[in-house]
């Protein structure tokens, strides 16, 4: 793949490469058919999970960050696209057949320490998001379901997870997640009996996933492994939103607790952090203005430090929230404030994992004798 080009004559069709051994035009309409494919997949997630969310008063900040998310990032993705289209000598032609943006856009964020430092957070927020995304959904499937047996006249539509999880991957991070909070009960169950689950294979593919992401700086940008790398991530945060479960079920070792899986979550993203933050301290070279200037090193690299700070902000609205609703407002402000020291990567899923121990309520051991 070339990044760069000089200016050539312009075609509107594809072309014969000389030497090539033949016509590239096979070549030509698969990746018109990847691109159409890219933003029919991001429009109709777009779409699908508007028509999902809740317009209430409750949900207005959620909704704000969406929109200001949207607006933002893409304004940069778009602007992105757009210098490597006049990189290219403006001609649609080598554009469509020579830029690999997909895999050219991931290799931009990495391939320094100040880039990957902002980029790392929002990479490895993706297994938190997608463990809750997974969680809540299926309650919410669940919900739905006995909310129709009772209500045949009523009936409620669900909105599967992996919509949200499409327009996260292919869209902006910070415009699935508070789409998909703003789907959900404002007023949710606050107490269950115990915490609950998710399936093992769920849990070994989020964590595996998290190895992938912390795998993908050490290999060569653009390159084959890189690229597979790629792929493998996405594949991994993909599938856990395809699975079907009740997280109310307790099944042993098939099933794996949510609050551990959590509490991993946020130990994964305390290391990574710790360990690409402190050369900032004990390098000369390294200052804190070099990751200033790293934000706005490129179009595609601010488009998804953008998005890592939206989902901080995102973050801190959930934590504030919902911690309000348990009276334990001040954990929430506290964690709050770490945000920024400990990255969302590390506060987030602690958050999680805390609320989820939270939520159970233990019968009085009075209680259970009288049942026995």
């Amino acid at each position: 793949m070339s990044a760069t080009g000089s200016s050539s004559s312009s075609s509107t069709g594809p072309t014969t490469t000389p030497g090539a051994g033949g016509d590239d035009s096979t070549l030509y309409y698969k990746a018109v058919g990847s691109i159409a494919l890219y933003f029919a997949t991001v429009i109709s997630a777009l779409v699908i999970c508007i028509a999902r969310t809740r317009f209430t008063a409750s949900n207005a900040l959620y909704i704000l960050i969406a929109i200001s998310s949207l607006f933002i990032t893409w304004y940069y993705i778009l602007s992105f696209f757009q210098k490597e289209y006049i990189s290219l000598g403006s001609d649609l032609n080598r554009f469509i057949l020579e830029s690999d943006l997909f895999v050219q856009a991931y290799a931009i964020v990495t391939n320094t320490l100040p880039k990957w430092w902002w980029s790392s957070q929002l990479l490895l927020l993706t297994g938190t998001a997608l463990t809750c995304w997974s969680v809540e959904g299926q309650t919410l499937r669940l919900e739905k379901q006995a909310h129709n047996a009772t209500h045949p006249q009523k009936k409620a539509t669900w909105t599967p997870t992996w919509w949200f999880v499409l327009l996260g991957f292919f869209g902006s991070m910070s415009v699935g997640g508070p789409l998909f909070l703003a789907q959900l009960d404002p007023k949710p169950k606050i107490t269950r009996s115990q915490t609950r689950t998710v399936p093992t294979l769920l849990a070994l593919l989020i964590l595996l996933g998290e190895v992938s992401v912390i795998a993908t700086p050490f290999f060569p940008s653009m390159s084959r492994e890189f690229t597979l790398n790629l792929i493998a991530t996405h594949a991994l945060f993909l599938v856990p939103a395809l699975l079907t479960f009740n997280p109310e079920t307790h099944k042993g070792i098939s099933t794996f607790k949510l609050p551990r899986l959590y509490f991993i979550l946020s130990i994964i993203g305390l290391l990574s952090h710790a360990f690409y933050t402190l050369p900032f301290f004990i390098s000369p070279i390294m200052k804190p203005k070099v990751l200033y200037n790293a934000l706005w090193f490129n179009h595609c690299q601010t488009s998804i430090s953008a998005d890592m700070i939206l989902n901080n902000v995102l973050a801190a609205v959930y934590m504030i929230q919902s911690s309000k609703q348990l009276k334990k407002l001040k954990v929430g402000l506290a964690l709050t404030l770490a945000l920024p020291v400990l990255s969302v990567s590390t506060v987030l899923p602690l958050y999680l994992g805390w609320r989820e121990r939270q939520l159970v309520v233990r019968k009085p051991v009075k209680d259970e004798k009288k049942k026995a």
